[in-house]
């Protein structure tokens, strides 16, 4: 009798889509200037609570939020606050846009051209693949 073998793959949602900034502009100022680039309104919400496991803390990381009217959530979290990093593999990175909604994956590639005009941004560039870990640190 021939075993059966199911594979599980963990992909990343479509409706999910992940951009990288770095710069050492503070918070306020980044989504000021996302603001005026873009013509949204993210403001200040709740911060993104993460507990750490192996190190027994509750890490706080800045969080804005904006819903547009194209049916899309933004959210720009830091991904380093005074406890560690949101996203450990990525230690170079200051901030993640995090882009929620139908087909965000084609309006990617412009919206990281149009950071990347930025004055104070030092680079942007997607994030295709994440640790199932972080993942789940990103379901908020």
């Amino acid at each position: 009798m021939q075993k059966k073998v199911h594979k599980l793959h963990d992909e990343q949602p479509q409706g999910f889509a992940l951009i990288a900034i770095a710069s050492h502009q503070n918070d306020y100022r980044l989504s000021w200037a996302l603001n005026r680039q873009f013509n949204w309104q993210l403001t200040r919400s709740q911060d993104l609570l993460v507990k750490e496991p192996k190190a027994g803390v509750e890490q706080a990381f800045i969080r804005y939020s904006y819903h547009s009217q194209q049916h899309l959530t933004y959210h720009l979290v830091a991904n380093r606050c005074s406890r560690g990093f949101l996203l450990a593999d990525h230690q170079n990175v200051d901030y993640l846009l995090k882009i929620e909604g139908e087909n965000v994956r084609e309006n990617v590639k412009p919206i990281i051209q149009k950071i990347r005009h930025i004055d104070f941004v030092i680079t942007a560039f997607a994030i295709e693949t994440l640790k199932s870990k972080d993942k789940k640190k990103l379901m908020f």
